[in-house]
């Protein structure tokens, strides 16, 4: 068995043929993703465990038997070390994301990330990347009114090794290590536990964050996210435009879109929502629009997107969804506006 697995059916390029996301393709250096009939390709025998992809992947897809960014992002609060470093192993800094590097502030008080290594990588392409993942992580703490902050450290300079440090290296032991106790090792292993009602393409980093952010009382403190330009909460509106086709709730891959029992609503989880963008893209009328804030009593329960009435067609007498004043169906409005002068009488054409 390989050391790197991708699961195709939780990617969300597969999930949906006109999905564009390419992350896996543009940030692997060895081309063990490809693109073939618009669907990722996948060749594990190239891969050279740098675990760069990992950090790129939206919906989690893609797992290594060697890096769990998840597990270390939640561990990283017990560690002797403030500082993200890749020296000593050979995983890329760039296995993380904005997600990572915000539950790692949100747990601990001083965050570095040391990128001083990257210049004599043969994968330094990735340092923009990581500093932008950075900055995002950055912005959306600073939204949420927390002072913590993760910060990039370019060089670094050697601070006298004391004789503690000298022995440990001796006896080969690494500095920086993780002491946990039985009683967090349970609650780590119970945070890092999927809900079970989560869809494949709900990632766990997603869920992970929320979760923070509930006990830290930070949903409870902050009446409204500015979500404009952040990958990490989502949301979306629907405008009056919608035919209630129900193509969106269908094609959500995380479930987080759903429609009241009558079928004359719908509604949004929007703790479920991961900015996929396939509801836009398949809305036949441009009903769905990102939003630029969320107000946060929406992460904690459903939201109601648009409702519907019923009324019967003037023309066919047909139960019709409406969604305005109008009096016939859909069906019946295209058919006049199309083929009514069919039915005009002679006398009545001039």
């Amino acid at each position: 068995m390989s050391a790197i697995s991708y699961k195709s059916d939780s990617c969300v390029r597969n999930a949906y043929y006109h999905n564009s996301c390419s992350n896996c393709v543009d940030e692997c250096p060895e081309g063990v993703f490809s693109i073939f009939q618009n669907r990722i390709k996948f060749e594990a025998e190239q891969c050279t465990l740098c675990s760069a992809c990992l950090g790129g992947c939206p919906t989690e897809a893609i797992s290594m038997e060697t890096s769990e960014p998840n597990r270390e992002a939640v561990e990283f609060q017990f560690s002797e070390s403030s500082t993200l470093s890749c020296k000593d192993r050979i995983d890329c800094l760039a296995r993380f994301d904005s997600y990572h590097f915000s539950i790692m502030a949100m747990t601990n008080e001083k965050v570095e990330c040391d990128l001083s290594l990257c210049g004599e990588c043969s994968i330094s392409q990735f340092v923009p990347k990581i500093e932008s993942r950075v900055d995002e992580a950055n912005s959306f703490l600073e939204s949420i009114n927390l002072s913590n902050r993760v910060e990039v450290i370019k060089e670094r300079v050697e601070e006298p090794k004391t004789k503690r440090e000298l022995f440990g290296k001796l006896v080969g032991k690494i500095s920086g290590g993780i002491k946990i106790d039985e009683v967090q090792r349970a609650k780590i292993e119970e945070t890092l536990k999927k809900a079970p009602n989560s869809k494949k393409m709900y990632p766990l980093k997603h869920q992970i964050l929320l979760k923070l952010l509930n006990e830290n009382g930070v949903i409870e403190s902050v009446e409204e996210f500015n979500i404009e330009g952040n990958q990490m909460i989502n949301s979306i509106n629907i405008n009056n435009s919608c035919t209630n086709c129900g193509d969106c709730i269908q094609f959500c891959p995380t479930e987080a879109l759903f429609t009241s029992s009558d079928k004359l609503a719908i509604y949004i989880n929007s703790n479920k929502c991961i900015g996929c963008g396939i509801c836009s893209h398949i809305c036949k009328v441009n009903a769905v629009t990102s939003r630029s804030d969320i107000n946060s009593i929406e992460l904690v329960k459903p939201s109601q997107l648009i409702s519907f009435s019923m009324a019967t067609c003037t023309e066919c007498r047909t139960p019709f969804i409406k969604r305005g004043d109008e009096e016939i169906c859909d069906r019946c409005i295209d058919f006049k506006t199309n083929f009514d002068h069919i039915f005009t009488l002679a006398r009545d054409m001039k």
